[in-house]
C-alpha cells in the first residue's frame, strides 16, 4: 500500500471509532417542574415523566427541590409514586448541602440509590405534597434526576 492510502485508512479508522464513542446513550436523565407563584396545591399531583437513556440499566434516582425564602418550614414530607410502588418521603432541610442563588435555595435528595431497574423508555413518577397545610408556599420547582447506578457522585 502507498504511504497515501494509510493516511487515508488511519482517518477512516479514526473516524469509525469516533463516531461509535460518541454515540453512546447518555448515563442520566432529568426533568424540572416549575410551580406557578411558588404554591403547591395538596390536591395538586405532580406527573413528572423521565426519558430512560438505556432500558438495560440499573438508575439511582434523586429528587431536586427550588424553595424561596417563603418556604415556612425546615423539612417537606411528600408521597411519591412509581411504577405502582407508593412511598412517603420526609426531607429534612437542616443540615443539609444547599446552594443559595438570590431568592432561592437548591436541594437534592437521594431518593433510590441502591439502584432500580427501567425497563421501559419513560419514567412517570407523581408526587403530591404530604404537609399540614393545603396550599404550601415558597416551592418555586422540583425535579427528579436519575442517574446511572454507581455513575459519578451526584
Amino acid at each position: 500500500m502507498a504511504p497515501k492510502n494509510h493516511r487515508l485508512l488511519s482517518f477512516l479508522i479514526g473516524g469509525v471509532i469516533l463516531t461509535i464513542v460518541s454515540c453512546e446513550a447518555p448515563s442520566s436523565s432529568q426533568v424540572q417542574l416549575t410551580l406557578p407563584g411558588g404554591i403547591w396545591e395538596q390536591s395538586n399531583i405532580l406527573n413528572l415523566s423521565l426519558p430512560v437513556p438505556d432500558t438495560s440499566a440499573r438508575y439511582d434516582a434523586f429528587l431536586d427541590l427550588r424553595l424561596t425564602t417563603g418556604y415556612a418550614y425546615s423539612y417537606l414530607s411528600i408521597s411519591l409514586n412509581r411504577s405502582g410502588k407508593r412511598d412517603t418521603l420526609w426531607l429534612s432541610l437542616v443540615g443539609q448541602e444547599e446552594i443559595s442563588s438570590g431568592p432561592f435555595t437548591d436541594y437534592r435528595f437521594a431518593v433510590d440509590t441502591t439502584g432500580f431497574s427501567a425497563n421501559y423508555a419513560v419514567l412517570n413518577w407523581h408526587l403530591s405534597h404530604y404537609m399540614q397545610e393545603q396550599k404550601l408556599a415558597g416551592v418555586a420547582m422540583i425535579g427528579l434526576l436519575i442517574k446511572k447506578h454507581g455513575h459519578g457522585k451526584r
